[in-house]
């Protein structure tokens, strides 16, 4: 059985034993959700199926490592929710006849918290971090260059004052690569793994996720359109507001009645949508829409910009800048900022023999 097949097996099998799953507030190490980067924040998160250059690729799926991105070197740096500080490295080495590695790490500061006894009498300082380490690997089969697959694992660490939990996971994804027609299809599994060390000895799930990823750079035009279906291992992943302030009564009972949620609504929940105006090597506009991120935490009315996100990307002397604003609430946003540099352009190229 050849290799490819193998691997979309493993998906299905995987999506069936877990089509029944929880998803809010049954699983540890969401941080692990975040997205690292300028790029693919700007994108809303559906940039999971961009085959390109771009280093930073290789760590939300690993069927995109490819040769180009040999030496490259990527930075970010967030100032997310609540002056939390997460920050992002990651670097790619290509072997030839072998693939394509990469190793990426990832924290997440919240920051220095007083501790008091019970008498609420300071008594000193702690802190809380979490902490993705990642290695992977992808390539192209041989015998058909239009699939490429890849693998990663992560080790997850979370320290939060005396307590601390671990855990691995893996990534895994099958591509199909179409370079003529510039589209990419992606099948891909994320956070399969085990809770090594939990918190309070309670052992929860990782937040496993199932995707479907499509992007597609128009013949004669900059844009190049996103999209991702993500946790398709769950049907249904709405969350109901049991404090929302306009609800229904029963008039025969007087009862409150539960919200409603359409099947229309549950379907575009999974749903993100992201869009890239590609003018040159050197300048990029980008925007998203996350649906889930509109409905769940945006307010009943004037949601404004929640679930939006922009951003853009510039060369200057080789060296790539992308920065990227993501809405959560109205007022209420985080700034990304990324920079990434191809290490080659540091060697000097060997003089030609006399």
């Amino acid at each position: 059985m050849k290799l490819k097949t193998i691997i979309l097996s493993l998906l299905f099998m995987l999506c069936w034993q877990t089509a029944f799953s929880q998803l809010g507030g049954t699983r540890s190490f969401s941080f692990t959700e975040i997205m690292p980067t300028a790029r693919f924040a700007a994108l809303g998160g559906a940039g999971f199926a961009i085959y390109d250059q771009d280093v930073t690729n290789s760590y939300l799926n690993p069927s995109m490592h490819n040769p180009g991105m040999h030496n490259h070197v990527a930075l970010s740096y967030t100032n997310y929710l609540a002056d939390l500080n997460k920050g992002y490295t990651g670097y790619a080495y290509d072997i030839d006849s072998f693939g394509t590695l990469s190793g990426h790490v990832v924290f997440l500061d919240y920051g220095t918290f007083e501790e008091t006894d019970e008498t609420g009498t300071r008594i000193g300082l702690f802190w809380a971090q979490d902490y993705i380490f990642q290695v992977g690997f992808g390539r192209k089969f041989r015998d058909d260059p239009r699939f490429s697959y890849g693998l990663s694992f992560k080790f997850l660490y979370s320290v939060y004052e005396k307590y601390v939990a671990t855990a691995g996971a893996f990534d895994g994804a099958l591509s199909y690569v179409n370079e003529d027609k510039k589209q990419v299809v992606t099948a891909m599994f994320r956070n399969l793994g085990y809770n090594f060390i939990p918190y309070n000895d309670v052992r929860e799930d990782l937040p496993f996720d199932i995707r479907l990823a499509y992007s597609k750079k128009l013949e004669h035009n900059p844009l190049r359109f996103c999209a991702v279906v993500h946790n398709l291992q769950q049907p249904d992943i709405s969350y109901v507001n049991p404090n929302k302030r306009n609800k229904e009564i029963d008039l025969q009972t007087g009862e409150v009645k539960n919200e409603q949620i359409s099947f229309g609504n549950k379907v575009l929940r999974h749903v993100t949508l992201g869009g890239e105006l590609v003018f040159s090597d050197n300048f990029q506009l980008r925007i998203g829409y996350n649906f889930q991120r509109r409905f769940e935490l945006g307010p009943e009315f004037r949601k404004g910009a929640t679930g939006f996100s922009w951003g853009a990307g510039v060369g200057i002397k080789k060296f790539k800048f992308d920065y990227a604003m993501v809405t959560y609430f109205p007022g209420i946003s985080a700034s990304y900022f990324t920079v990434s540099k191809n290490l080659q352009d540091f060697l000097r190229a060997k003089p030609e023999n006399l």
